[in-house]
């Protein structure tokens, strides 16, 4: 199948980690880093609603220097501080092609998938690739 006939809910992660806007950054990192992840959708505290996204190299470079991590430490900023507002976001039924589309034009790496305005998962670069990986194996090329 195309990625111009392949929806972006067949290739998404569904069980998608968020965080909200008011947690502070060491949280955000500590998140990512336990949950093997490099992107949290930031979404509101009622509804789900995708507000942001903060990226695990975002979140280190918001780090002060020789701040301790979840210490109770004025100087770390909240994620709202932090994240990109109003991300790039995508629907379920959208195809991979528009979603590989969306992320090379605006250099992303990962899409809020929404659905009736809330988070229904996320789409990342690596979604993308087993994609194409499973239609090489498919076409029955072989090879390492």
């Amino acid at each position: 199948m195309a990625m111009n006939k392949t929806t972006v809910g067949e290739y998404m992660t569904r069980d998608v980690t968020t965080i909200t806007a008011d947690l502070k950054v060491d949280v955000a990192i500590e998140t990512m880093r336990s949950s093997n992840v490099r992107r949290l959708p930031v979404v509101s505290r009622v509804g789900d609603r995708v507000i942001g996204i903060i990226t695990l190299a975002d979140a280190e470079a918001a780090m002060p220097r020789g701040a301790s991590f979840m210490g109770a430490a004025d100087e770390i900023p909240e994620i709202k501080e932090v994240m990109t507002d109003d991300p790039y976001m995508i629907g379920p039924a959208e195809t991979l092609g528009r979603a590989a589309q969306l992320m090379v034009n605006h250099k992303i790496g990962a899409l809020p998938v929404v659905e009736d305005g809330r988070i229904a998962g996320i789409i990342t670069e690596s979604d993308l690739f087993r994609f194409i990986v499973k239609q090489f194996q498919e076409d029955g090329a072989t090879g390492a």
